[in-house]
């Protein structure tokens, strides 16, 4: 059987029904698309996005004849012609076993779901980074420190008395913004509005980059789940797992801090991440001035109605006049 790379409609399509009858979900926005058929009919399917390896599926009547394994094989070569070799998985469980004989190591794994990683990509480096960050900025890895991880877009006041919370129990703070940039400001804005804030605690809070290990959606496909709450519990439980096993170990974290949700989304997030992290997570309830409660997304609402004012007055003074000129910037 000869691997192809789907291009057209039509073929996209193809895939999209075969992987419908595998109980996955095609997803629209891969790099690429590889299948193989038999007797014009698909039989087998794997997708890139980025420097993850996706949308695995094999038709149960092939699954004797290594089909999985040459389309995983053939998902690397692409990827190391791309000048990428450092690669991630998910899958589902019953691909593990395939995917460690290729030599890649598992990160966490679920009833759910397995997260695996080969190549050069290495989370431990990456983890060995941070903790050469924290070290030159706080003088060494503290054990009981606090974490937050948030987007900040932008940082608020509420953001900075989350961080002034988890200060009232631990002698260090992390404190790791969201690397993606999939938000109204960039993440180097993000970044610079987050360490702005924190500097009058310079010796006891670190600004850190969340890495692509953290709350990063393009590593967290949802075609698992047919439903939004089925895929949020999972993302949340990967995540969580994650931060756990490997960040809360290394960075000597005893406790992550989450503010507070109502509804949607983040409620359902911030629920399952204290299911898996029990006692090393607490939520905490939202901040307010003057009786409302203060949020990033109202700060854009104020902003995109070109209500400047009463959104700095939401942000911590320290960071308004970078924020006015961030949004100046942005014709503002």
């Amino acid at each position: 059987m000869q691997i192809k790379q789907a291009v057209i409609s039509k073929e996209k399509d193809k895939v999209k029904d075969f992987l419908a009858e595998n109980q996955l979900k095609f997803r629209q926005d891969v790099d690429y698309t590889f299948y193989a058929e038999l007797d014009g009919e698909i039989v087998g399917t794997v997708s890139i996005f980025g420097n993850l390896i996706m949308q695995l599926a094999v038709d149960k009547k092939v699954r004797g004849e290594n089909l999985a394994l040459k389309l995983v094989d053939y998902a690397i070569g692409v990827l190391r012609e791309n000048k990428i070799y450092g690669y991630r998985v998910f899958t589902k469980p019953e691909y593990k076993d395939l995917f460690v004989s290729l030599g890649l190591k598992v990160l966490v794994s679920s009833d759910n779901f397995v997260s695996l990683e080969g190549g050069e990509s290495s989370i431990l480096e990456t983890l060995k980074g941070l903790k050469t960050k924290i070290t030159m900025e706080l003088g060494a890895i503290y054990p009981n420190s606090g974490a937050i991880v948030l987007n900040g877009n932008p940082f608020t006041e509420g953001h900075l008395g989350l961080i002034e919370h988890a200060l009232k129990f631990h002698e260090k703070v992390l404190v790791f913004v969201l690397e993606e940039d999939l938000s109204y400001f960039t993440f180097k804005e993000r970044y610079s509005l987050a360490f702005l804030a924190t500097r009058c605690f310079s010796d006891r809070v670190c600004v850190l980059p969340s890495t692509s290990y953290v709350v990063s959606k393009s590593t967290f496909p949802d075609y698992f789940y047919k439903t939004e709450d089925q895929t949020t519990k999972a993302f949340a439980e990967y995540d969580a797992l994650i931060f756990k096993n490997y960040f809360m170990r290394e960075l000597g974290i005893s406790k992550r801090y989450f503010g507070g949700e109502s509804v949607g989304y983040m409620k359902t997030y911030n629920e399952q991440m204290k299911t898996v992290l029990d006692s090393g997570a607490e939520i905490v309830e939202r901040f307010k001035l003057s009786g409302q409660q203060i949020s990033a997304k109202t700060v854009r609402n104020y902003i995109q109605n070109g209500e400047v004012e009463r959104a700095l007055e939401l942000v911590p003074q320290s960071t308004r006049a970078v924020l006015k000129m961030i949004l100046s910037g942005k014709n503002v």
